[in-house]
């Protein structure tokens, strides 16, 4: 087996993703993603994408890769870098059958064992206190335990629960999909004269209904340059709802593959009885079949047995009333790779959050 780093091209890259990625946040692996990245400084700007290459091609496609990862490079103030896989790495089924005898590991190509570190290997650099990766696999059980030497679990970077709309149904199966209150709403700002926009409003024009969200729900919005990059750069677009001159939702969408995602959402303190985020995301569903999308991924809701007091409680119960389907991945885990250091940071880290 061989690695090879930043060596693919776009269109490769992406065909191995989109084959083999996992139905929720794919993009993130994606060339394009990392492009983007980059122009923000993500990972300080560092973005490794890393093939792991079998030496004789088994009939895949493409036919020699059989893992890939796409690796952000971040810095830790004072404790030095760390590398991140957002979720991935991504493995071809059985991919490890190139290894020598001994390194294989036990379970399938996709189990989480040892196999998974030694591809996570190739992705740190020689400074790097640990590896976090958020595997693609949508089967939690296969998360490393904790007990596992060198492995610890970490809080989730990207939602860990999500919900799938399935699209390839026809409109009138997809609103009887939905919860009653949800296909009202549709209808209500219908006939309340709601107009929907896609891929024409600007980051200046809808900025101040992000800024709204973010102080009336308490939570932290990127600058709105990185908005700005990542929609001139052509990874993400927007879509708005509007009624007469004011526009009272706004959403940045992502499509990958047979998926789009809905990646951010804002709503205006303004006409919030016209119900405008749900005809909006109606529409961009019917928009997303004319175009042969199958899957819209709500990107993140709060697990079926969360509490009700869940932050994220409001949103979910708004996500679900669209229907779809369920969908899990395993925690995050550090791959150790400086123990004394490390152990260091999680303390430090740890009192500073309890002195907040």
């Amino acid at each position: 087996m061989q690695i090879v780093h930043n060596k693919l091209n776009q269109q490769t890259w992406d065909s191995f993703v989109l084959k083999h990625g996992p139905r929720s946040g794919r993009f993130l692996q994606s060339f394009a993603w990392g492009e983007f990245m980059k122009k923000v400084g993500e990972g300080e700007g560092i973005i490794n994408r890393i093939a792991w290459m079998s030496d004789v091609g088994e009939g895949q496609a493409p036919p020699n890769i059989i893992a890939v990862a796409q690796v952000m490079q971040k810095t830790i103030p004072h404790f030095g870098t760390y590398a991140y896989v957002p979720r991935g790495p991504i493995l071809a089924p059985s991919p490890f059958e190139a290894l020598p005898a001994g390194r294989q590991g036990e379970g399938g190509g996709r189990g989480v064992t040892e196999k998974n570190m030694i591809i996570c290997s190739g992705a740190s650099s020689k400074n790097d206190l640990f590896i976090r990766t958020e595997l693609a696999s949508e089967h939690p059980s296969h998360a490393l335990p904790s007990m596992r030497r060198g492995v610890t679990r970490t809080e989730n970077v990207q939602p860990a629960h999500t919900l799938i709309t399935n699209l390839t149904i026809s409109t009138d199966e997809l609103l009887s999909n939905m919860h009653e209150k949800t296909r009202y709403n549709i209808r209500l700002a219908e006939k309340k004269g709601v107009k929907i926009e896609m891929r024409s409003a600007t980051i200046d024009e809808v900025w101040p209904v992000f800024e709204a969200t973010a102080s009336r729900d308490a939570f932290r919005l990127h600058g709105k340059e990185y908005y700005r990059k990542m929609i001139e750069s052509g990874v993400a677009f927007f879509a708005i709802a509007k009624h007469e001159n004011d526009i009272l939702a706004a959403n940045i969408m992502i499509d990958f593959g047979d998926t789009r995602t809905y990646l951010h959402g804002a709503s205006s303190n303004v006409k919030r009885n016209l119900m405008a985020p749900y005809l909006l995301h109606f529409e961009l569903m019917k928009d997303a079949q004319s175009k042969g999308i199958k899957f819209y991924d709500w990107w993140g809701v709060a697990p079926l047995d969360a509490p009700a007091n869940h932050t994220w409680a409001g949103i979910s119960r708004f996500k679900r009333g669209f229907g779809g389907e369920e969908v899990s991945y395993p925690d995050a885990f550090d791959v150790v790779l400086k123990p004394m250091r490390y152990a260091t940071y999680r303390f430090v880290r740890a009192m500073r959050r309890m002195m907040r």
